[in-house]
């Protein structure tokens, strides 16, 4: 049977949990404001043209949508309840790997290749 200081500290960590969920979210949308800037910002795009980069800009902007896709993902995650677990396997990502690249969706032995991909 729970006791009362565990039924404590299952609220203090869910209250933890919320609140890095919450810094989390504010990551992804700082990033995504910031990736959304730097692609609809004119003096980016004459700078490129300027610079005769004309291929090496595509793809800047083409890893830059990529970019913005990816955290557009990991935020519609979040507001789902997926987020922080492997879309593979469905272990938990570690925080500090989260708090990296908010936009990650694969927990290091999916994306290294080690574990196998869970029936979908």
């Amino acid at each position: 049977m729970a006791t009362i200081r565990s039924v404590n500290m299952l609220i203090q960590d869910y209250e933890r949990h919320l609140s890095q969920l919450d810094e989390l979210r504010d990551l992804l949308q700082q990033r995504l404001t910031a990736a959304r800037a730097g692609l609809a910002s004119p003096a980016d795009a004459l700078t490129l043209l300027d610079s005769g980069c004309g291929l090496a800009g595509k793809r800047t902007r083409a890893r830059t949508r990529r970019r913005i896709a990816e955290l557009e993902v990991a935020i519609e995650r979040m507001d789902r309840g997926l987020y922080g677990v492997c879309r593979r396997c469905g272990c938990f990502i570690a925080l500090d790997h989260l708090r990296r690249a908010p936009h990650r969706q694969e927990c290091d032995a999916c994306r290294a290749g080690h574990r196998p991909t869970a029936a979908a």
